[in-house]
């Protein structure tokens, strides 16, 4: 595979993150073979991959399970496990697996979910260690970035029924926010918040996809990836690798 490699230095503030990071967009998982074929290649023999389902509704959630372990069939995967109560998980039991994957769904309620049971307390501490996989789709990716409040933006944006006071997020990509199911109407919306949270975005169309690795973005989805800095629009077609 032939990659181009470009050069983007959006803010100057020091960054800490996993190895490996895999985002989507929020589409169907065969917009994400490329993607997920690289995912499965990095993976280690008899890889454990845990489920966090908080951002569906509780009756969705086997249906999660079902898919994923129909989408990552493979050698490598040993089991995959779903999480019904992560404030009954431990560091210890968490740090079993090799691979977090953090569901799609209402943003707000899985923020709700995990911070109540400090399981974001958790999860930075396992991103921290070596070796460790985070694989995010929509909800989850925003998630990961620096402010939630790209989960607003859109025609279908996310609606907070729980009126929460804090839109941090857990800023594992720090300095990027990341806003899911990305249409160029969001545009406006996008560039007036980069300028308030002084945060630049990753913006994902439901069908774009991206692996970060420490100081670079590749982008590896069917869909560009948009990223919207203080200098304007960046787009970076598939196969395509940033350097920040």
């Amino acid at each position: 595979m032939t990659s181009s490699l470009r050069c983007l230095n959006p803010v100057t503030s020091k960054r800490c993150w996993p190895k490996l990071i895999f985002l989507t967009g929020g589409g169907e998982q065969e917009s994400f073979h490329k993607l997920d074929q690289y995912f499965l290649e990095k993976l280690p023999d008899n890889t454990k991959i845990l489920i966090i389902p908080q951002a569906c509704d509780e009756e969705d959630y086997d249906d999660v399970l079902e898919r994923i372990q129909e989408s990552f069939s493979h050698k490598k995967i040993a089991s995959v496990e779903l999480e019904y109560t992560p404030k009954n998980l431990s560091l210890e039991k968490l740090m079993e697996f090799n691979v977090l994957m953090i569901e799609g769904g209402n943003t707000f309620q899985l923020i709700n979910e995990l911070r109540d049971s400090n399981f974001s307390q958790l999860l930075k501490q396992y991103a921290g260690a070596p070796d460790k996989f985070i694989y995010a789709d929509s909800a989850g990716a925003i998630f990961l970035g620096a402010d939630v409040q790209t989960a607003f933006l859109g025609d279908e944006g996310d609606e907070d029924h729980l009126k929460l006071q804090d839109y941090r997020g857990l800023d594992l990509i720090s300095p990027w926010s990341v806003h899911a199911h990305y249409l160029p109407d969001d545009d406006e919306q996008i560039q007036d918040l980069v300028y308030e949270k002084g945060n630049p975005v990753i913006m994902l169309a439901e069908e774009a996809g991206v692996c970060i690795d420490q100081d670079t973005m590749q982008s590896l989805g069917e869909r560009p990836v948009k990223l919207f800095t203080f200098s304007g629009i960046e787009e970076l077609n598939s196969d395509e690798i940033l350097r920040f």
